[in-house]
């Protein structure tokens, strides 16, 4: 990695926990953002709650 990329890097991240209030630290602003960004390209699923699409049936329709 170079070191403007880096620089980059950590202002982003840094930039992240300040618009979260500063209550995140470091390293759970890593992991919230790399669980986002899994969950948004497939490799972990949603966090959602409900029922899952392939459980969907008409008898749960409200």
């Amino acid at each position: 990695m170079t070191e403007l990329y880096a620089e980059k890097v950590e202002t982003a991240l840094q930039t992240y926990i300040d618009d979260h209030s500063g209550t995140l630290t470091r390293e759970q602003a890593i992991s919230t953002i790399l669980e986002k960004w899994f969950a948004s390209h497939g490799y972990l699923p949603p966090q959602q709650e409900g029922r899952r699409p392939e459980d969907l049936d008409a008898s749960n329709d409200d």
